[in-house]
């Protein structure tokens, strides 16, 4: 899959924005840290039974949805989520600024490279043909119309 064509709605674009930024380490470190949690809230937390209960405790924790299924009561099973939940809310939001600033970074260079092209039809005016010339004409007409929206 090349860079250029990455769909934001599959997860492996946001595998590759992780990896691209250097955020791989911290994404293992949070996957290991859930699962750390995951299985001292399992072995410590009477009110969870079973360790799809303490994931599933464990996901309302970091998404902080909280839909009381399950409460922490032992000190383990309260530190393990006082842990987590911090640790998440410093890593999603270091995911989604990442993501954003990627996603900019694609509409700027997309940005640069619609004006490099434009700036080149201009240049070869002479060589263009009637075709051409009605599209970069409608080109100049739509980018007039948006300036005076915006102004």
């Amino acid at each position: 899959m090349e860079r250029n064509n990455v769909s934001f709605l599959k997860p492996r674009a946001i595998g590759l924005i992780i990896k691209a930024s250097g955020l791989l380490p911290s994404t293992i470190a949070f996957i290991a840290l859930f699962l750390v949690c995951s299985v001292l809230v399992a072995l410590f937390e009477p009110n969870v039974n079973g360790f799809a209960n303490s994931l599933w405790f464990m996901f309302q924790v970091v998404t902080t949805i909280g839909l009381g299924d399950f409460t922490a009561t032992s000190f383990v099973g309260r530190a393990a989520a006082v842990v987590l939940s911090v640790y998440s809310v410093f890593f999603l939001a270091l995911i989604t600024g990442v993501v954003v600033s990627f996603c900019s970074e694609r509409m700027r260079a997309r940005r640069g490279e619609s004006i490099a092209h434009f700036l080149d039809q201009l240049e070869h005016l002479p060589e263009l043909s009637t075709e051409e010339l009605t599209e970069l004409s409608e080109k100049v007409k739509s980018l007039k119309g948006a300036a005076k929206r915006n102004s």
